[in-house]
């Protein structure tokens, strides 16, 4: 028979072992997310050339103070209103018709370019405008504008 075991003895590894272990691990995710590591190291290039790197380096060495100011600032009577409102202003973005606006606005953008051309001095009499309904651009525009204020004056 064998002498019984006494003592049992663990197995530790070495600095060495644990150093390139880790290292075989680290080597190892750096291949499977080189994509994802090198648009991270784009957005850090991004962020230090527009000088937000060292901003947000900034706050968060000094996150409990900036946001003591932060709260300090928007407690302010000054802000009560808006502070009062903004529920409402959310909500109200959310009911907004995007396209629609987008639409609008690109059509009132065309309209002051083409404002633009126009002199100050220029004058419009009852047959000039006249005139201008035969243009359908212009025809179209106060069918549209005439919709708009019926809609608006709708009770």
């Amino acid at each position: 028979m064998g002498k019984p075991i006494t003592g049992i003895k663990k197995y530790s590894v070495t600095r060495e072992e644990q150093l390139e272990n880790d290292f075989s691990e680290v080597k190892e995710a750096v291949a499977d997310n080189k994509e994802a590591i090198l648009k991270g190291i784009q957005l850090l290039k991004g962020l230090e050339e527009g000088g937000t790197l060292d901003t947000a380096y900034a706050f968060t060495n000094a996150k409990n103070e900036a946001l003591t100011r932060f709260v300090e600032e928007i407690s302010k009577d000054q802000y009560t209103p808006l502070l009062e409102n903004l529920p409402s202003l959310i909500f109200l973005i959310g009911e907004l018709d995007v396209k629609g606006i987008r639409e609008l606005t690109t059509r009132l953008n065309q309209g002051i370019e083409e404002m633009e051309h126009v002199s100050p001095d220029d004058k419009t009499n009852v047959l000039d405008i006249a005139k201008a309904l035969k243009d359908p651009n212009i025809n179209r525009s106060l069918t549209l504008l005439l919709g708009f204020l019926r809609g608006m004056g709708r009770q």
